[in-house]
């Protein structure tokens, strides 16, 4: 099967067509449980008609440029040789999470900021493997911490499998991913990834320190989704961009667009938390309210709060758990202080940052699918 037949949406294949780790079904055998246990990503799918029968692809709701559709193809591929273990509940694990509707954002950065300089080579697929597990073991251990109980709509993996083995399973596919970086043989791309893992998890810890800190400040919100988001949007970018061999100053362009991009990234994400649905989002609405986080919207809507309404939303903060009524107190109260609207064009601000980097590059095919996707992130419901 050539890629060209994705019609205008490039289409994963699963580990279904990989030898040795499951056969090809029947389509009478394709239940949706057994299919949700037998792809590593999720979200719709079809079958398609090949030599070896029946596959199953999956058509992705981001697709930022046609000809790297190839390219993504290879990368399921390799996501699926960095989950393989010889423990079965490991690979089971990360494959539950990764079949939770991702979008495939960062892999996509890194492997259009590596064209932007010319590379088209495995390394590049490496690297966004590993970006994406590194993304997936995050994942795994902020519902651990959490106490979730879904992700996008299905069940958490820590409430099909125990919390101690979703912790494990997190490090067993940070282990792999880092192993992914080191077949790639470039010192400075494992740099910027260990250095960037490390941020992640001191921004982990700064958000436990201050859940349910209603005197948290706008710039320690920025220290955390700096931290939690942006610095692995920019890993992505940077390494990227080493792998084509761009100069420092381009490379540097890239970076600073994949960490402008997170910034809105989580601040969109901060404001579709009050705003969306369950059944767009996959989750209950104000759970960052009932996780006790301080986020954007909150943060701006207080500082034109009077007393009582100050009072009220520390009130949830400390309690944790609340109601269909109070949700409904809280989206009124960001709308009438204005809480939502600042945040989002604080949002379209770091957007537009992100936007004046790409201007050093020469207009490409690549450089409008990082434009495109910087819009998406905007308008995105969930």
């Amino acid at each position: 099967m050539e890629c060209r037949e994705a019609s205008g949406l490039f289409l994963k294949v699963y580990f279904l067509l990989v030898p040795g780790l499951c056969p090809v079904f029947d389509r009478e055998d394709c239940s949706r449980e057994r299919l949700s246990q037998s792809v590593v990503t999720g979200g719709s799918w079809r079958f398609a008609n090949t030599e070896r029968g029946h596959c199953l692809l999956q058509e992705d709701l981001l697709d930022l440029l046609d000809s790297i559709r190839c390219t993504m193809l290879e990368l399921e591929r390799e996501l699926i040789a960095q989950l393989t273990s010889r423990v079965p509940a490991a690979f089971e694990i990360g494959a539950h999470i990764m079949n939770s509707g991702g979008k495939r954002i960062r892999p996509q950065m890194a492997i259009i900021s590596a064209r932007l300089g010319g590379y088209e080579g495995l390394d590049a697929v490496r690297l966004s493997g590993a970006i994406e597990c590194i993304h997936t073991a995050t994942l795994l251990h902020d519902d651990v911490v959490d106490e979730a109980d879904t992700r996008r709509g299905r069940p958490s993996a820590n409430t099909l499998w125990s919390n101690e083995m979703c912790v494990l399973a997190g490090d067993f596919i940070l282990a792999k991913a880092f192993s992914a970086l080191t077949s790639i043989g470039n010192l400075r791309v494992l740099e910027i990834v260990s250095a960037t893992t490390e941020r992640l998890s001191e921004g982990e810890l700064f958000q436990m320190m201050n859940i349910g800190n209603m005197d948290l400040t706008e710039e320690e919100y920025i220290r955390i989704i700096t931290d939690k988001t942006a610095v692995l949007m920019e890993a992505a970018c940077r390494g990227g961009a080493v792998l084509g061999n761009l100069d420092s100053e381009r490379e540097e362009a890239l970076a600073q667009f994949g960490f402008n991009l997170g910034i809105a990234f989580q601040m969109t994400d901060d404001v579709i938390d009050y705003r969306s649905d369950r059944q767009t989002m996959g989750k209950n609405p104000g759970k960052d309210l009932e996780e006790g986080k301080l986020t954007l919207p909150l943060i701006r809507a207080l500082r034109k709060a009077d007393d009582e309404e100050k009072a009220a939303v520390g009130a949830m903060i400390q309690e944790r758990s609340p109601s269909d009524e109070d949700l409904a107190w809280v989206r009124d109260f960001l709308h009438i202080r204005g809480g939502i609207e600042d945040t989002l064009e604080m949002s379209r601000h770091y957007l537009s940052r992100a936007s004046e980097h790409l201007e050093i590059f020469p207009d490409s095919e690549e450089k409008q699918a990082l434009a495109k996707l910087a819009d998406k992130i905007l308008h995105r419901t969930y």
